[in-house]
């Protein structure tokens, strides 16, 4: 299978504009190397991002801060970057 781009990510994104899709049926999907859509989406739009752990009581979990970081960042690629 051939390799997913920034390019036809942004296409595909663009489908879903004006909606709020959310990730209930995803079924916990994953590439081959084991990556979420989550984690798929920074890559592409946002490589350099790295993940800060930040204060506890900020987080619903604290052994789970780095699902909570990717996901807030995944949810600022949506609102800034194909506005749903």
């Amino acid at each position: 299978m051939g390799k997913l781009d920034l390019m036809t990510l942004d296409a595909i994104a663009e489908e879903y504009r004006g909606m709020s899709p959310d990730s209930g049926g995803s079924r916990d999907l994953r590439t081959e190397d084991g990556k979420g859509l989550e984690e798929v989406c920074i890559e592409l739009v946002d490589p350099v991002w790295k993940p800060v752990r930040g204060d506890d009581e900020g987080y619903i979990d604290p052994d789970y801060w780095l699902d909570e970081e990717r996901y807030t960042k995944f949810l600022e690629i949506r609102r800034n970057r194909w506005r749903w």
